[in-house]
C-alpha cells in the first residue's frame, strides 16, 4: 500500500471506455484527438498516452513545445499537435521530433519557415478565427472569408511548411444557445469550401471541441478534440452524458485523530471555535497541493464511508476535519472526491468549472494508476 500523503489514482480501464465511448459517437472515419495538455488534465499525459496509442488512438494535442517534448522523450508515438505558438527558433525541433505546429498567421508561418533546416519541412496545422478572438487567421463573418482565404492560402504555400489539417475553435458550444457556434461553423464552413474551390488542400478539417462532439454531430468532419469528456465529465449541462464517467480520485491521508474541548480554536486566524468537545483528524492535503484555501469550512470528505466536514481554515500542508462519532485512524484515507458530482460540487464552491478543479492539483501529488503500485 502506498505511503503517500496526498495522492491522485487513475482508473485506466474507465479512461478507455470514455474514449471508446467517444469513438462510438463520431463517424468511423473521424479521427478522435486526444487533448493530453496540462499533464493530460492531471492525469498522467504520458501514461495516458500510450494506454490510447495501444487503443488506436492517432493524435494526441498539448498546449506548448514542452508537453510534446516530454511525449517524445518518453517515447509516445502518433501525430502529437502544439495548439499554442511555439518560437520559430525550435523549428529543428519541430522536424526532428516530427512534431505539428499550428500557425495563426502568415507572418508567424514566415517566421517559422524561415528558421527550417535546410530539405525538410514543419509539419502544421493552420488555426483559424471564427469569433474566440484569440489565435487565429481573422474570419469571424462571411465578408472574412475571401481575405481569410488568401491567408491560409499563403500559408499552404510557404516553402518549409507542409500544412496538414486546419481548424477552429469554439467559444459558446457549450451554452445554452446554438446560436453563437452555428455562425463560426458557417464561417469556418464557408473559408474550407472557397479554399477547395482554389485548390488549396488543407488536410484534416476540425473544429469540435468537448461540447461540440455530443452536441453538435453535423459539425464533426475529418476530426474531432476530446479533451474535459475524455476524462469523464461534461462541459456544461447543456451536454447529455453518453455514459462517461471520471477516472480520478483525489485522497489524502489521517496525520493524527485530535480530542478537543469546547471553546478551543483550530487553525490560522482562530476562526473556528469549538461549541462542544469534538474529534478531529488532521489531513495530509493542503493548498500547497492543490485544496483551495476558499473551501475553508465548506466542504465535506469521506472517511471510512462517512462524511466528516473541513473546520478552520486550510492551511498550506494540512487541514482538519471534524470526526465526532466517526471511528478513525492516522493512515486512514481521506477522499476529497471521485465522482463528478462531487467535482462539480467543489466547482460550484469555488465559482469555477470543473476542468479548473482537475488542474488545480500540484506536483507533489502522487500519481498512480489502478493496478500498477507504482506511482508515475
Amino acid at each position: 500500500m502506498t505511503t503517500q500523503r496526498v495522492r491522485v489514482r487513475i482508473d485506466p480501464e474507465i479512461l478507455l471506455q470514455n474514449y471508446r465511448l467517444i469513438k462510438e459517437k463520431v463517424p468511423s472515419a473521424c479521427e478522435v484527438m486526444a487533448v493530453v495538455k496540462a499533464d493530460a488534465y492531471g492525469h498522467g499525459a504520458v501514461r495516458f498516452c500510450r494506454l490510447l496509442y495501444n487503443a488506436g488512438c492517432r493524435y494526441f494535442a498539448v498546449a506548448c513545445i514542452e508537453e510534446a517534448i516530454l511525449l517524445r522523450e518518453n517515447g509516445v508515438l502518433g501525430n502529437i499537435l502544439i495548439l499554442g505558438n511555439t518560437d520559430p527558433s525550435y523549428a529543428d525541433t519541430l522536424t526532428a521530433l516530427d512534431l505539428i505546429q499550428t500557425v495563426d498567421c502568415e507572418s508567424y508561418a514566415s517566421a517559422l519557415a524561415g528558421r527550417v533546416p535546410a530539405g525538410r519541412t514543419v509539419r502544421v496545422h493552420i488555426k483559424i478565427d471564427t469569433g474566440m478572438s484569440r489565435l487565429g487567421i481573422y474570419c469571424h463573418r462571411q465578408e472574412d472569408i475571401l481575405s481569410a482565404a488568401d491567408a491560409a492560402e499563403s500559408v499552404a504555400k510557404t516553402a518549409g511548411l507542409s500544412v496538414c489539417g486546419i481548424y477552429t475553435h469554439f467559444a459558446d458550444s457549450d451554452g445554452e444557445k446554438d446560436d453563437f457556434t452555428l455562425r463560426q461553423f458557417a464561417s469556418f464552413r464557408g473559408l474550407l469550401d472557397e479554399l477547395k474551390n482554389r485548390s488549396v488542400d488543407v488536410g484534416l478539417r476540425h473544429c469540435c471541441n468537448s461540447a461540440a462532439i455530443l452536441r453538435f454531430p453535423e459539425m464533426h468532419l475529418d476530426m474531432v478534440r476530446a479533451g474535459l469528456i475524455l476524462y469523464g465529465l461534461l462541459p456544461s449541462p447543456f451536454c447529455k452524458n453518453i455514459g462517461l464517467r471520471p477516472a480520478m480520485k483525489l485522497i489524502a491521508r489521517v496525520s493524527a485523530v485530535r480530542r478537543i474541548r469546547a471553546g478551543d480554536t483550530v487553525s490560522y486566524g482562530c476562526a473556528y471555535k469549538a461549541e462542544k468537545d469534538m474529534d478531529i483528524a488532521v489531513l495530509s492535503i493542503g493548498y500547497a497541493d492543490g485544496l483551495p484555501r476558499m473551501l475553508s469550512g465548506n466542504l465535506s470528505v469521506r472517511i471510512n464511508g462517512k462524511d466528516a466536514p473541513l473546520i478552520g481554515r486550510i492551511c498550506m500542508d494540512l487541514c482538519m476535519a471534524d470526526v465526532t462519532g466517526i471511528p478513525c485512524a492516522a493512515g486512514d484515507e481521506a477522499v476529497v472526491f471521485d465522482s463528478a458530482e462531487k467535482i462539480e460540487e467543489i466547482a460550484e464552491k469555488l465559482g469555477t468549472i470543473n476542468y479548473e478543479v482537475l488542474c488545480l492539483l500540484k506536483k507533489r501529488v502522487a500519481l498512480e494508476y489502478a493496478g500498477d503500485e507504482t506511482s508515475v
